[in-house]
């Protein structure tokens, strides 16, 4: 059965939309997750903003278009967003290859990317992105977390997940804080997908 399921996610990834619209329904249309997002933009005001791994761009919607920008390395998922959200600015790279022709970035959101990296492959991940936030700005990491006693139903999405590296608390911390000190961390449940979330502040100096 969870074979018949697998194949039936992997068609839906290839087509954009669909991956979109569905993949909503275990994450409780992100209810839980965008107001957290949100509440890190408030607090920075009107932040430029770096998404680094975004997809179908879920949370593009919430910032300013004019002072955001979207990275993902899949052409389609790319296209698919700029369809979607034209006024917003999108480019397809390899994160850890890009050589970007910008200013830092007020705030840099990675989410839901580093569960799919070894630990090699995160760090470099992180570094880069650690090199794209200005001086006193955030770095906010949001990613799948392993948690003791998980519902069956969570353990079937991480199951269809091609994230071969959902980790526990402490190892997320412990990856996360070698790159830049972690201001807050909470874990908290999206629909029926556990996260740990790490918002972490680059020294100004």
């Amino acid at each position: 059965m969870l074979r018949l399921i697998r194949r039936v996610a992997d068609r839906l990834a290839l087509t954009p939309a669909t991956f979109h619209w569905v993949r909503k329904l275990p994450e409780g249309n992100y209810q839980a997750t965008k107001p957290r997002v949100a509440a890190v933009r408030d607090s920075m005001g009107d932040p430029r903003v770096l998404d680094l791994g975004c997809g179908t761009a879920e949370y593009a919607e919430l910032f300013d278009p004019a002072r955001y920008l979207g990275v993902d390395i899949h052409p389609g998922y790319v296209r698919f967003a700029q369809r979607r959200l034209p006024r917003h600015r999108f480019l397809v790279a390899d994160v850890c290859q890009w050589k970007p022709d910008e200013e830092p970035f007020d705030l840099v959101l990675v989410h839901g990317v580093l569960h799919h990296l070894d630990d090699a492959r995160a760090q470099a991940f992180l570094h880069t992105a650690r090199s794209l936030v200005r001086p006193g700005g955030k770095l906010l990491v949001i990613e799948d977390v392993r948690l003791a006693g998980a519902p069956l139903v969570t353990r079937i999405v991480h199951r269809l997940d091609y994230g071969d590296h959902i980790r526990d608390v402490p190892a997320w911390q412990a990856l996360v804080s070698g790159v830049l000190p972690i201001a807050r961390s909470e874990t908290y449940s999206s629909g029926v997908c556990p996260y740990h979330l790490m918002l972490c502040s680059k020294p100004a100096a």
